[in-house]
This record gives structure tokens, sequence and C-alpha cells, in this order.
């Protein structure tokens, strides 16, 4: 977590302070004020929990000794700690209510650090040993509150929220944290309403508006969605691209060239390349650079000129525009994506004819019937340095029961972690003999087209593959968490991104048995339908 502009000077205290021990700086040291720390704006949001904490401390109304070891102590932890030097910080911060025990500065930033070392418990006493000695103290209220939303505790941090809310009211920070838990919670009426009013407070809140855009795109808004959405290059979550031609923005290219680079993940970028077709009929040549495992299967996209890969020095170029900006420069609209039969809409990817027919010979060859059973594609995980990973992972033994339906032969598209599973699957003579792994065989997402050009159905955890098989227009079963990705919407099973996807819910958080049982179900009709057609 990198500190706000506001709390850069304290490093520089902290080393003033330090100086004063071995130094003649009295001068310096003597001169701090009274507040030893400015409030830290939140830097939280949806994808990083960890950055959700604020810190305040106050010097309870006293001048700040060179003689206070424990404002020294607290100073010198401090900067440690936005230094991410947490380790080193965390004695210090420790060291410092030793010597000063009733200061509620010092406990706050002990329970951020004991909260960062993944020790909750630890964390909230801390937080609740700062409120004891200051009940108004809002940024102790609000840090705790941060705590027990990531614990899933709705009451106590709500509760905390509104009483940071209440005791600092011209501050928009406890308002945009009570809309992040009011996002975690599923409430996504009360969290828009609250990012609302911290933009209509303070328009500058970078993360204010990047949390309004998630939640308006949740809620199917795009065209404000995505205007808001831009606001990521502000947050360096990408960075602007370092170039010298300007950034495309929108507007006729009259045969200039044009780099649309994707700057995210696999997952991303398969679901934006809808957009690209549109960018090569403004006029123009679409250079396409995509990461590494793309690059075969971007080539066949219609209007892409030529493909690079992101890393290597791409083809000389007019104009640039990132891939998951397009919506916004092409002025999308709510209708374009959310109307059947828009041009938008899957299939807009498509498999190399080639080898998709040496796929089907070869499932065939591993024991698919395809008169007498459903070919089905499984992903169970994510990749572990995902965003909310865990979440998003149901694993190999939620979904091993679905192995044994009758009238199904299954096919593993798992790539990278999650595969290690397969070990347990190994020794499971019914799962080896009805569940091929196909992950050794997988070199690139062209691969995994060709693969699933022939199945007929894929059931995958919220991954790359889900948008792969939406964009090739397969029957597609995605097995989200209770609080899914805004691309997902709030339609209970379906989504306007992928007309043949079916999704299936979490009720309860951590709880796959339900969408899975559904799942079973449908492959079950699916089955029995496919059954009578060939009979």
């Amino acid at each position: 977590m990198s500190a706000p502009v506001a709390l850069v000077p304290l490093a520089n205290r902290a080393n003033a302070l330090r100086a004063r021990r071995f130094s003649a700086l009295e001068k310096s040291a003597r001169s701090l004020p009274s507040r030893l720390m400015e409030p830290l704006a939140c830097a939280s949001h949806v994808p990083a929990a960890e950055d959700g904490v604020i810190l305040s401390a106050e010097g309870g109304g006293a001048s700040l000794s060179v003689d206070d070891d424990g404002a020294i102590l607290l100073a010198e932890a401090f900067s440690l700690f936005t230094q991410h030097r947490d380790a080193e910080a965390l004695p210090r911060a420790r060291a410092a209510l030793i010597a000063s025990p009733a200061r509620a500065d010092a406990w706050t930033l002990l329970g951020i650090l004991e909260q960062r070392a993944g020790r909750p418990a630890e964390a909230e006493d801390a937080y609740r040993a700062a409120l004891r000695l200051r009940p108004d103290y809002a940024d102790a209220w609000t840090n705790l509150g941060n705590l027990l939303r990531d614990q899933d505790d709705r009451r106590g941090a709500l509760t905390a929220f509104r009483h940071a809310m209440r005791l600092a009211p011209h501050s928009v920070e406890p308002a945009y944290n009570l809309g992040v838990a009011l996002d975690r919670f599923g409430n996504w009426t009360g969290a828009l309403a609250a990012f609302e009013a911290v933009v209509a407070c303070a328009p500058a809140h970078v993360d204010g508006r990047w949390n309004r855009a998630l939640a308006l795109l949740r809620q199917g808004r795009f065209e404000e969605g995505f205007r808001d959405y831009e606001v990521r290059f502000l947050r360096g979550q990408p960075g602007p691209r370092a170039c010298a031609q300007p950034v495309w923005d929108g507007r006729p290219l009259d045969g200039r060239t044009v780099l649309v680079w994707a700057e995210q993940g696999f997952g991303d970028a398969l679901q934006f390349l809808r957009f690209v077709p549109a960018v090569a009929a403004r006029g123009g040549r679409v250079v396409l650079e995509v990461t590494d495992g793309l690059q075969r299967l971007a080539a066949r996209l219609p209007g892409v000129a030529a493909v690079t890969t992101r890393g290597t020095e791409p083809p000389s170029f007019d104009t640039h525009v990132a891939l998951m900006s397009l919506p916004f420069m092409l002025a999308t609209t709510d209708a374009q994506i959310a109307s059947p039969g828009s041009p938008l809409h899957a299939p807009y990817l498509q498999a190399d004819a080639t080898a998709a027919a040496g796929w089907r010979e070869r499932l065939q060859t591993l024991g698919w019937q395809p008169e007498r059973e459903l070919a089905v594609g499984i992903v169970w995980a994510t990749h572990p340095a995902l965003r909310n990973a865990a979440e998003r992972s149901p694993g190999w033994p939620t979904v091993r029961g679905l192995i044994d339906l009758p009238g199904t032969r299954w096919f593993g598209l798992q790539k990278g972690p999650g595969r290690e599973a397969l070990r347990d699957a190994s020794r499971d003579a019914q799962a080896s003999a009805n569940f091929v792994d196909l992950g050794d065989d997988i070199a690139d997402f062209d691969d995994t087209a060709a693969i699933v050009a022939n199945l007929d159905v894929v059931v995958t955890c919220d991954t790359a593959v889900a948008h792969l098989a939406g964009a090739m227009g397969k029957p597609t079963f995605i097995l989200l968490p209770s609080t899914p990705d805004w691309r997902h919407g709030l339609d209970a099973h379906t989504t306007p991104w992928y007309p043949t996807a079916r999704l299936f819910r979490q009720t309860t958080r951590g709880d796959w048995r339900t969408p899975c049982a559904d799942i079973a179900a449908a492959l079950s009709r699916a089955v029995a339908t496919t059954t009578r057609r060939n009979a």
C-alpha cells in the first residue's frame, strides 16, 4: 500500500527524530507539531482488501518532546510501515506502546501491522484498545470496520462504518469504506449509492470513481460504467502506456495504424477482443498486442492486420489504445451489449479448423462416444495469484462428484496450479475411467479452443476458459462465488456478454454444493435430451 501525499512528510519527521538521538538536530525535532501523523486517506478497493486501512494518529493535545521515546519509536515504526518494512515496524510499534500505552494512534498502527501480518484477532484487540482510549476516534472505527468486513462480520463492519460516518461527517472516507463493505455483502444498490455520494462530494476521489465504475457495470449501466472505468490509469492499474504516439480517441482512423494493447489478464482480453473489429471498421490498420499464449487465436480475429506479443517491440503505429478502453472510445451503448443478436455477441472467436478436426479424432480414441455421451470440459481453479482466487476456485474435490454422471465423458482443461489435485484422481478408478486430463497437451489458448470446439459443454469456474468458451458460442456453465466479478451482472442465470453461458451462483458464501448440484441436474437433462435425439 502506498502512502498518500498527506503522509509523505512523516518519513522525514521520523528521520529527524532518529537523528536527534545522535546529532545536533534538536531544533528541528522540537518543531514537530502535536499531531504526529495526518489522516491516511483510505486506499482500499474491492480487488485488494488489505489496502483498505486508514491510519490516523493523535498526540493527545501534548507537544512532542525529543525525550518522548514513545513518540520517537512510533515515528520510526510509521516510517518503516510506509516503506513496507512491516517486520521491522512491528517491534517498534509494540515498544512505542510500552513507552506510551495511552496513545490511540500507536494502537491503530499496531492493529494495521497485525492485520497485514495475517493476525486478525490481534489486530482487532489493538483497534478496540484504541477505541477504549478514544471512543470518538473515527479512523480507528474505520480500520475496525475494514477488518470485520474481511472476516465477513456484516453487522460488526456496518456498525463500525456508521460510527465513523457519524464522527467524521465531513470526510468521504467512512462513506467510501461503507460502500466497499456493502459491495462485499451483496447490497449492490446500497454500495452504488455510497460510491455516488463519495464522488458527488469529492469528484477527484479516484477509488470512489473506480468502485462506482464497477458498481455501474455490474448493474448493466455500461455507458456510465465504462466512462468511469478509464480512471484505472490514475490508479496505476495499469499505468498509462509510455510512448510518443497519441491515444486514439475513437475518431475515424483514415488509414492510420492503431496499436490495440491488451492490458490485463487473459480473461479480460478474451472478453474485450469482441470490440477489435469495430476499430478496424473506423478505417484503420489494427495491430493487436496480446499476452503470450493468445497470439494464434487472436490472429484469426476479423480486422486484425498483425499480432504482436506484450514485452516485444511492436510494428510501427500512429496511435494506440488500451483494449479495455474500446467500449468507451467506441461510444458503445447499453443496447449494443445487452440486446440479443448484437454483433458484439459470440461467436467472435473461432478455433483452427484443422486442429479442431484432429482433436475430434483424438477425443474419440480417448473413449468419447459422441452418439451416447456428452463431451464435457472442466476447469476447477483460477491462478492463485489472481484476486479472490480462493473464493473463485471450487477445487477438484468439490467438482469431483460431477464426473460420475451417467452419459458424460469429461476432459480436464485445467492448466497450471490446481492440477496437483489430479494426483488423487489417478488413484480414483471411476474418475480415471470417465475423465481424461488434457492439461499437458495444451500449449496455448489456440489448443484449448480446438478442444472446446468439439465439446458439448464446458463447466468452469470464473477463469479465462469461461471467456474463451463463451466467446466461441459454446454452452458454458460458470461456477460463481457469492460476490462475483462485475462482468457477471445481477441476473441469476444469464450474462449479456455470453448468450450461451449459464451462471451457477453460490447462495451462501463458500458453499459450492448448491451450484454443483444445479449443474449436475442441468447436465442430466442434457443427457436425457441427447439420448432421445439419438434413439
